[in-house]
């Protein structure tokens, strides 16, 4: 794979860096409570070989507090075998039991993902960083680069931890309420991250441009290129994207931030559900995102996803009606797609031609929808209802109508209309 030489120098400086008198001094983290802070965090204070279990209710605040045992050799974790323990934003991919020596491991472990997509650009190596039990007496400064605890209290963290827990490791960790610099931060990544998903789904080629090409190449081994024109592929045979965000996180890290979330992804022939992290550095004046990793997957989001869809839905549906009930030709038609099926009529032009003979003859004079049912189809969502209509001269009826919503941006289109009288 081929490397551009901005990306050399870059991974240079940052190597370079971590040599430097700042750098050795380690990273100061600092937890700043906000509406993006996880509800609850392990930090671990190196420099005072202490472990706390934060929660975030107002103020953030220790519930747990552990004596603990880092790496033998002080500063951050740069190669395999150098006996330091890593300083930044992980994860814990799991749970580990019935360990071989229980004299260093304890009963149990909580893996982490080191080295994460930003360690893997600075070139950090080295693997199974976990935060395990100790059988023996604890002493501080005594792993291979583990953060280790007492095997009792590795025992009551048991029900605090599942899998992707966020952990944050520094020389020294503080927190504290929001009204500082982080809280702010978190809100801006909020919304980059949210514009990101909007640019996904809208199939624009503005979704490249939050990524850095080259340091994406180097967190996740793989092409930038050949990941462009795998979206670029999907692009133009997906008809529809439609992507939502639940429960956005973000924490800093020593140089980037991570964000991370729960994301239910729809097309016509695809639903999935993810937890997925976004790890961001700032190149120049902008943030852009140099890896991604993928959380345990979460429970089914349909629920969740066509709640916050209903409203929306809703309220479509109800500017259509008042569309409709002022005969308001060219408004009307806004809420088709082109080629809609409607009845026996196929397309825009059809409908017009009809709407326009009947609406000169006698306009509506009243049109009640009732109990709106919306669900999830292949097409975006079908929505069925109770329709009573009248119109001036007198006529009226009472049916069962069915339409066909497509996703189009960040509203719908009609494809399909169908009517059967109710008796």
């Amino acid at each position: 794979m081929k490397l551009n030489f901005k990306v050399y120098f870059f991974t240079a400086v940052i190597l370079l860096g971590s040599l430097s008198p700042v750098a050795a001094a380690g990273w100061k983290a600092h937890i700043e409570g906000s509406e993006f802070t996880p509800e609850s965090v392990i930090a671990v204070n190196k420099d005072e070989q202490k472990m706390f279990l934060l929660i975030h209710k107002s103020p953030i605040r220790p519930v747990k507090t552990f004596s603990c045992s880092t790496g033998k050799i002080k500063g951050d974790k740069l190669v395999e075998g150098d006996k330091k323990t890593p300083e930044g934003v992980y994860f814990t991919s799991g749970r580990r039991t019935g360990l071989k020596n229980y004299e260093l491991y304890g009963d149990m472990a909580f893996p982490l993902d080191f080295p994460n997509p930003v360690d893997r650009i600075k070139g950090k190596t080295g693997y199974g960083i976990w935060i395990h039990g100790r059988g023996k007496k604890l002493v501080s400064r005594d792993t291979q680069g583990c953060v280790a605890i007492a095997n009792k209290n590795i025992s009551s963290l048991d029900k605090d931890i599942s899998a992707g827990f966020p952990v944050v490791i520094g020389n020294t960790v503080d927190w504290s309420e929001s009204g500082g610099g982080n809280a702010a931060e978190a809100l801006r990544f909020e919304k980059i991250v949210k514009s990101w998903a909007d640019s996904w789904k809208n199939e624009q080629s503005a979704f490249f441009d939050y990524y850095d090409a080259g340091l994406f190449e180097i967190s996740e081994n793989t092409s930038f290129k050949a990941f462009r024109k795998h979206k670029e592929r999907i692009f133009k045979s997906t008809p529809w994207i439609d992507i939502e965000l639940f429960n956005i996180k973000a924490l800093q890290g020593p140089d980037y931030w991570v964000t991370w979330f729960d994301q239910f992804y729809r097309s016509r022939n695809y639903v999935s559900s993810t937890n997925k992290r976004l790890y961001w550095q700032k190149i120049g004046d902008k943030w852009k995102i140099v890896g991604v990793e993928f959380g345990p997957r979460p429970s089914d989001l349909h629920r969740k996803y066509l709640d916050r869809k209903t409203p929306a839905i809703e309220k479509f549906v109800e500017d259509w009606r008042e569309s409709w009930l002022s005969a308001d030709l060219e408004k009307y038609l806004t809420f088709y797609d082109e080629s809609v099926l409607q009845g026996n009529r196929k397309g825009l032009a059809d409908i017009r031609e009809q709407k326009k003979e009947l609406w000169t003859e006698r306009k509506p004079s009243a049109i009640k929808f009732k109990t709106l049912n919306i669900k999830e189809c292949p097409e975006g969502f079908k929505v069925s209802f109770r329709q009573n209509y009248k119109d001036s001269s007198g006529y009226e009826d009472t049916g069962r109508k069915v339409v066909v919503l497509r996703p189009a941006g960040e509203s719908w289109r009609i494809i399909e209309e169908q009517w059967s009288r109710l008796r």
